[in-house]
C-alpha cells in the first residue's frame, strides 16, 4: 500500500516538473519564432511556424517529462485542451480589461491561474491515467 505522504510527494514533484518544463517550453517557443524571423520568414509564417513547432514540442515535453506518455493518440486531446486554455485566457483578459486593468498586468495576474488550469487539464483530460515518467517515480 502506498502511503498518502508518498502520493503527495510524487504529485509535488510532478507539479515542479510541470513548472520547469513550462519554462523550457516558453524558451523553445520563443527561440522557434525568433529563428524563423532571423531567417527572413514573413511575420505570419514566423508566428504560425513558431506556434506549430512550440505546440509539438510542448506535447512531447509535457507528455514525456511530466506525465509519462507521448502516445500520438493523445495529440487530438492535447490540441483541444490547448484551444480551450487559449480561449479561457482570452475571455479572462477581456473581463479584466473591462474591469480597468491593462493587458500586461491582466496577463501577469492570470499566469498562476492559467498554470493551475494547465496542470489540472493536462493531468485530468489529456494525460489522465498516465504514470509519471520512470525517472520521476524514484523521487516518490
Amino acid at each position: 500500500m502506498v502511503s498518502r505522504a508518498r502520493v503527495v510527494k510524487a504529485e509535488l514533484w510532478r507539479v515542479l516538473r510541470f513548472l520547469a518544463v513550462g519554462l523550457l517550453n516558453t524558451g523553445f517557443g520563443y527561440a522557434a519564432y525568433a529563428g524563423l524571423v532571423l531567417m527572413g520568414a514573413p511575420l505570419w509564417l514566423a508566428v504560425a511556424g513558431g506556434t506549430v513547432l512550440g505546440f509539438l514540442f510542448n506535447f512531447f515535453s509535457y507528455g514525456g517529462l511530466v506525465f509519462g506518455s507521448t502516445a500520438m493518440r493523445l495529440l487530438p486531446r492535447f490540441l483541444l485542451f490547448y484551444l480551450a486554455l487559449g480561449s479561457l485566457n482570452f475571455v479572462l483578459l477581456r473581463l479584466l480589461g473591462a474591469a480597468g486593468l491593462g493587458p500586461l498586468l491582466a496577463q501577469a495576474l492570470l499566469l498562476p491561474v492559467l498554470a493551475a488550469c494547465g496542470y489540472l487539464g493536462l493531468r485530468g483530460f489529456v494525460f489522465r491515467g498516465q504514470a509519471a515518467p520512470p525517472a520521476a517515480r524514484g523521487n516518490s
